[in-house]
């Protein structure tokens, strides 16, 4: 009996251990994925922040897209966190859908790298026999069908206009948003010669859509 109970703890115990084995790899990956582009890192140097041999790496990651993946969900996860609160709150769906927008902004401010990575990772055709990475086209996939889900309730609550098709507004939103957010570097220096900040365009942008979405002035005490 004792003999069984051992065994079982040594097993918790060794899985715990690769858990957490796992963890620090994915931070250090992190922290050089934060520090320089995705071409510039190799496996070498996260072996070597990790303080593991290559050996070992390979056997938690198959390869450097597996790990950058396995980072890229840390924030995506934040990022849904930030959805799903906004869904849960207890207000109409207009408001809800203008929550979405500052938490979007709200994560950008916050978590710069988690952002760039998030729009590196485009560039990569998702594989689902890598985990991390079809949990990241998973959550995605939930908080862009929370926003349609809000605007549903929007435009049922009389908040949001009901001739506007809410899957095709849920996109308009999402292009527009990453395109304020990633504006060309041009077109960011004209904006400051004109003294708007990111934090004003990001504002004018909803002044420019509120109106068009729920076809009524927007209020100042909005912003």
């Amino acid at each position: 009996m004792h003999t069984v109970k051992n065994k079982m703890a040594i097993a918790d115990r060794r899985k715990r251990e690769r858990e957490q084995r796992r963890k620090d790899i994915i931070g250090a990956a992190e922290k050089l994925f934060f520090a320089r582009d995705y071409d510039e890192v190799t496996m070498d140097e996260i072996a070597d922040e990790a303080e593991v041999n290559k050996a070992l790496l390979y056997y938690y990651f198959k390869n450097k897209e597996a790990l950058f993946f396995a980072v890229n969900l840390r924030g995506i996860k934040k990022l849904h966190e930030i959805h799903v609160e906004c869904a849960n709150l207890d207000t109409n769906g207009h408001s809800k859908l203008k929550a979405m927008g500052q938490g979007y902004f709200k994560f950008f401010m916050e978590h710069p790298d988690y952002f760039r990575i998030l729009s590196q990772a485009e560039r990569f055709k998702i594989t689902f026999n890598n985990d991390d990475a079809k949990a990241t086209t998973d959550l995605l996939t939930e908080i862009w069908k929370l926003m349609v889900e809000v605007i549903m309730e929007g435009i049922e609550d009389g908040t949001i206009r009901d001739d506007l098709d809410p899957v095709e507004l849920s996109i308009y939103f999402t292009l527009m948003g990453r395109g304020v957010l990633l504006v060309d570097p041009i077109f960011q220096k004209v904006l400051e010669t004109r003294g708007i900040t990111q934090d004003q365009f990001w504002k004018d942008l909803d002044r420019f859509l509120d109106p068009a979405v729920t076809n009524r002035p927007f209020s100042d005490t909005e912003s």
